[in-house]
């Protein structure tokens, strides 16, 4: 235990010592600094002296009516008696239990004491006179004013007065102003007898007239000592109300004696309310029996440990404490336990938000890599138990970055909202969807049966996420990238299974993104070659290791090149010629795309700026435009540079745009391709057909050409589907007074359908592979351009 708590559990042996069992609602009664409570005390005197001295009278009467005496009063003494006494018990009771009506008369306290001094000296009348033996109750009546009057010349005058009625009932008898009440054993003529009358009322007088000034100081003493007590526990009662800290008392079955304001007030009960509460009946059922056993153990003397628990407030609240309980119990008196605890449900609200904050993301809510890998560890011990096996899903959210560059981070934070949202849709309540960081999300799927369940989830995921989502104004679509592996089949240990999916999760990306992809061994090495790539391609461009093919573009009509569309290569020193389905999707993650996507541009620029200087037909030449290129804001200065450097008239650069990047935010795309097409610049929109592009967009779109994707053209002959999508496109672009380019062309079968249903330009290895540039100019000058024989015959006639 800490010192402080040591230092603690001592304060309240102390306070219990000092209050003992005592309630401090009731400290103000019954106390000599208080005249009701003075007042209180006094009348219970007189009850008991009126009780013992009337058993006695009673006792005295019945011997001395079975005596040789017999009864001595006259019937008017005995009534005189008897109504004097009445007059005694109803004085009291008045005072007794009525006093709060009459304690605002002056000199009530008075009164009552001369009232007393009467009765008294009626009784020694009829009990003898000067030679009664009841005048010592003149000392009592004494005691009584020196405890009901707070001056002590009060005290002393009262105890005068006493004195003087002693004396003038004595003097009174002495002079035949009454008849004396004869007594037996009493001899007569005492009662006239000067001397003795004297001597015993001189006697009676000193012993009043002392016990006067003995009784006002020892009272004084008793009621400054009271005060200083009274004023002492005010302070402790004020001090332990205005403590923040939670204080109480109790018995050990749980009635409460005590509550501090601090209690009340966190707990809800008011004063008369919290009085009457057991503190059994509102500590929390979870924690009712360790409370029951520390109360225990705390009334048999043994020490108790720091405490938690939680008390239930009025309005049903859980409040939760933390502190102490001691009991230190006196001879003869009950047992009090007492409690001290402290408030720490706002504390334990803000551990609880800490531990929330350090296990969860704080964007999305879910869980964060630290928890998903401790959930991974529960998922992989259930399927031990059960035989069965986890999936670990890797996702990676494509193109990402572009939304959140052009239209910001608040939409880019509401997209992964959106996307985390829709993610714990596809699964149950018992797998875990977490975000490790940026745009990337894992999956643990619990207890799967096999591959087709987790494929079935990896579908629903896919479509899922490419729904259209409407954020900020805008309408975003949106694809993933997803890596799989199974536990145990692809790992044991989580950071191991995540590294995997991972791993899995960048060979989707090569394979087009927006599907899913198993872990495989084999591509541990792809891993490896990927970061040996990642590492080449920060020094290709010093090295000069990237080289631009062309690939024309032929018009149907003249069967004459129309545009040469330039193609990256990376040389790369140990891996041999790469095309770009190697490295682009790298380089846009690494952000080399920027400067190796300017470089191609300049290049391609200054190439048919070159062709058009040495006197060939000029063409257009058609560069590739990233989806992370058409976001960047210095895109179009750029562009305007590089022409203004290279001289080349913008109606010869041709920029080709996926369809799948214009669609993922195309407000944004309207804007950009606007602007260029505003140069001059010819925009063809490339992979058409794979997109989610509709009449509505694509008339918005300012653009020239639409490439249809070459997994339409490639049985485009001999499969009708593929033959439906390809005819509509044409006829769409036609309707439109766009140009419809058909890429992927290798067979004269592709090339009669295409040439049939009046596609405008073809591109593919039927006409030419790419080139490097000194054949690409053989081919503007008519030099190894493949024209299949048909198209020949008709071009000639």
């Amino acid at each position: 235990m800490s010192a402080g708590k040591v230092v603690q559990a001592a304060w309240l042996g102390a306070l219990g010592r000092n209050l003992g069992s005592m309630q401090l609602q009731s400290l103000a009664r019954g106390n000599f600094a208080d005249p009701a409570g003075r007042n209180e005390l006094v009348a219970k005197i007189r009850w008991f002296l009126a009780v013992m001295i009337g058993c006695y009278g009673v006792f005295a009467a019945g011997f001395y009516a079975f005596s040789e005496y017999g009864l001595f009063l006259t019937r008017e003494q005995v009534i005189f008696l008897l109504v004097s006494v009445g007059a005694f018990l109803g004085c009291n009771t008045l005072y007794h239990f009525h006093y709060e009506r009459i304690r605002n008369i002056r000199y009530a306290a008075h009164l009552q004491v001369l009232i007393d001094f009467l009765l008294i000296t009626l009784l020694i009348h009829f009990s003898g006179g000067g030679a009664s033996w009841f005048w010592p109750v003149y000392l009592v009546a004494t005691l009584e004013a020196a405890i009901l009057l707070d001056r002590k010349r009060e005290v002393w005058l009262l105890g005068g007065i006493g004195g003087l009625m002693f004396g003038a009932m004595l003097a009174g008898q002495y002079l035949g102003w009454f008849c004396e009440v004869p007594m037996p054993f009493v001899d007569p003529q005492l009662h006239h007898d000067g001397l003795f009358l004297l001597l015993i009322w001189l006697w009676v007088s000193l012993l009043n007239a002392a016990i006067a000034v003995i009784g006002s100081f020892l009272m004084s003493v008793i009621r400054n000592e009271n005060e200083a007590l009274r004023r002492s526990e005010r302070r402790l009662v004020n001090f332990l109300d205005s403590a923040n800290d939670l204080i109480f008392s109790a018995t050990p079955e749980g009635r409460l004696l005590y509550a501090n304001h601090s209690w009340k007030s966190a707990l809800g009960f008011d004063p008369d309310t919290a009085d009457n509460l057991n503190l059994l009946d509102i500590i929390h059922p979870t924690y009712k029996s360790k409370c029951q056993a520390a109360f225990g153990k705390a009334a048999a003397g043994q020490r108790v440990n720091v405490l938690e628990g939680s008390f239930i407030a009025c309005d049903r609240r859980p409040i939760d404490v933390e502190g102490n309980i001691t009991c230190n119990p006196e001879d003869g008196d009950a047992t009090v336990i007492w409690g001290i605890c402290r408030d720490v449900t706002e504390r334990k609200k803000a551990q609880e938000q800490l531990y929330h904050l350090a296990h969860h993301d704080m964007l999305t809510g879910l869980p964060n890599r630290l928890f998903f890998i401790d959930r991974l560890k529960h998922a992989r011990a259930m399927a031990r138990r059960g035989e069965k096996q986890v999936a670990v899903l890797f996702l990676d959210l494509d193109r990402f970055k572009i939304i959140n560059d052009t239209l910001g981070h608040s939409v880019g934070d509401q997209l992964l909202q959106e996307a985390a949202s829709r993610l714990l849709e596809c699964v149950r309540e018992v797998d875990t969807v977490a975000r490790l960081g940026g745009d990337e999300f894992t999956v643990a799927l619990c207890n799967v049966n096999g591959v087709e369940d987790v494929e079935q989830v990896a579908q629903k995921i896919l479509k899922a996420l490419s729904r259209p989502m409407a954020l900020g104004g805008h309408e975003l679509f949106i694809t993933t990238s997803i890596g799989i592996c199974l536990y145990p089949d692809h790992g044991e240990e989580p950071v191991e299974l995540i590294k995997n999916a991972d791993i899995a999760m960048y060979n989707a990306k090569t394979n087009g993104r927006n599907n899913y992809q198993f872990y495989d061994q084999a591509m541990d090495q792809e891993a490896d070659k990927r970061l040996m790539l990642e590492t080449g391609m920060r020094k290709a461009l010093e090295r000069e290791e990237f080289r631009i093919y062309y690939q024309p573009k032929v018009d149907m009509v003249s069967g004459r090149v129309t545009a040469m569309e330039a193609l990256l290569r990376w040389e790369h020193p140990e891996l041999g010629m790469l095309p770009p389905s190697s490295f682009i999707s790298l380089a846009e993650e690494t952000g080399l795309i920027f400067p190796i996507g300017e470089w191609v541009l300049r290049h391609a620029c200054l190439q048919n700026r070159a062709w058009q200087d040495q006197g060939l037909a000029p063409v257009r030449v058609a560069v590739n435009l990233s989806g992370y290129q058409l976001q960047h804001k210095g895109l179009i200065a750029t562009v305007r540079k590089i022409l203004e450097e290279t001289g080349l008239d913008p109606m010869y650069l041709e920029l080709e745009v996926t369809e799948t990047v214009v669609m993922q935010n195309p407000d944004f795309a309207v804007a950009i391709l606007n602007e260029l097409r505003g140069l001059g610049i010819h925009i063809s929109i490339d992979d058409f057909g794979t997109g989610y592009s509709s009449l509505a967009h694509l008339k918005r779109f300012s653009v020239n050409t639409l490439k249809i994707d070459k997994s339409f053209v490639r049985e485009v002959d001999i499969n009708s589907t593929d033959a439906a999508i390809a005819t509509a496109i044409i006829a769409m672009g036609n309707s439109l007074n766009l140009k419809v380019i058909a890429e992927g062309v290798e067979n004269e079968g592709q090339f009669s359908f295409l040439r049939e249903n009046k596609c405008d330009e073809m591109q593919g290895y039927l006409f030419s592979k790419p080139v490097p540039p000194q054949e690409a100019a053989k081919l503007l000058r008519g030099e190894g351009l493949k024209i299949p024989e048909t198209a020949l015959a008709e071009l000639s006639i």
